[in-house]
């Protein structure tokens, strides 16, 4: 018994020694699943260019955003030691197809291809910032811990939604849709698409406001590449070699599963009343889903049955890192006095497939009855 706890107390002894030599950031750091040496070559690909102007939908065309945000990358990123930085376009005047723009970072010998955009969709009322990488193991892996890293520092320095790190399927094939993506890992180069916001939305509108904007997330774009790739610059008084929390666990052996592309809609999604307020003019409901295949990233509420519908929001609870989301909320929703509203709710998941509700029909006007009735279909 005595030498059973002496055993045990030397055991602990031991315990916190190594603790106390081995760094703690060493224990628990992911590793830095893509390999390179002291040489690393990145080319920056300005999206769109010359006749290719990209979405018109913001306050000035996306070539010109793009290429405003590349050069502040490009400049920041070669302040970082042992880093060679290309661009694939130098003005808004050159077109090039995605394969040249891929056969030039093969030329140069680069060892990522980072392609800057900025998002737009036909509604204009989504929002947030999200990367694509390939299909392709371990390309997959290398695109989804840079993604992953780079949307938390979006998040943290802007408040711009994280949308997650995506896929999109090639039309006929298994491979990758995005040329950008498929013509680099083709010639064995790992390359992301970076849609940093949307420039048509309102939401998005205070993050395209002015071209210094537009600077800081290429100084910010560079930063994660710096702290992606483990780089430290003297002038800029940054060292990333050691641990980084923002470097996530991936298998680089096969595809990731958050990665996922889920064009299904989701599963159901249901609107119910909880209370209603006749006199303060509204109604508490409860909104609860399900998505067996992914998650919940945004709603949108139409009192009127579905004519017209108010500005998307995001779904409460919704955790792009980690495909988390609140399976139920619920919501006040306020009217004028003679309101008869017709409530219906359309859930999103993130790759923008949605189920509407349910509907809430209310068969008396507000202030017209102490107790308005309605109908649940």
């Amino acid at each position: 018994m005595f030498f059973g706890k002496v055993r045990k107390f030397i055991c602990m002894i031991l315990s916190i020694i190594i603790l106390t030599l081995v760094p703690f950031s060493e224990v628990f750091a992911a590793e830095r699943v893509l390999p390179h040496d002291n040489d690393l070559v990145i080319v920056i690909d300005p999206g769109h260019g010359g006749t290719d102007t990209g979405t018109q939908g913001g306050r000035i065309q996306e070539r010109f955003m793009n290429l405003i945000t590349a050069q502040a990358l490009a400049s920041r990123l070669s302040m970082y030691e042992g880093v060679t930085v290309y661009m694939t376009r130098s003005d808004n005047d050159t077109t090039l197809s995605l394969t040249d723009r891929a056969k030039y970072a093969q030329s140069v010998g680069a060892d990522f291809v980072f392609s800057v955009h900025y998002n737009a969709c036909y509604a204009h009322d989504r929002f947030g910032i999200e990367v694509y990488t390939s299909r392709v193991a371990p390309y997959n892996a290398y695109g989804y811990q840079f993604g992953n890293l780079l949307m938390h520092k979006f998040e943290d320095a802007y408040g711009i939604f994280p949308r997650g790190v995506k896929t999109r399927k090639g039309l006929r094939t298994e491979g990758d849709y995005y040329t950008i993506i498929s013509a680099n890992v083709y010639r064995e180069i790992p390359a992301v698409i970076i849609e940093h916001c949307f420039a048509d939305g309102t939401v998005d509108a205070v993050h395209t406001a002015n071209n210094d904007l537009f600077k800081q997330y290429g100084e910010t774009d560079a930063d994660a590449i710096a702290e992606y790739f483990g780089l430290k610059s003297s002038i800029l008084g940054l060292d990333f070699t050691g641990y980084s929390e923002n470097l996530i666990e991936v298998n680089s052996e096969g595809f990731n599963d958050p990665t996922y592309e889920d064009r299904t809609a989701p599963d159901s999604v249901n609107v119910s009343v909880v209370n209603v307020d006749s006199f303060a003019n509204n109604v508490t409901v409860k909104i609860e889903a399900t998505e067996a295949d992914g998650m919940m990233m945004f709603y949108a509420i139409s009192t009127d049955g579905g004519w017209t519908w108010e500005e998307s929001k995001a779904w409460p609870g919704a955790d792009t890192y980690n495909g988390t989301f609140d399976t139920s909320f619920e919501l006040t929703l306020s009217f004028e006095p003679g309101d008869r509203p017709c409530i219906v709710v359309k859930g999103f998941n993130r790759y923008d497939a949605y189920t509407k509700s349910n509907q809430i029909t209310f068969l008396d006007r507000f202030n017209s009855s102490d107790n308005p009735l309605y109908r649940e279909a």
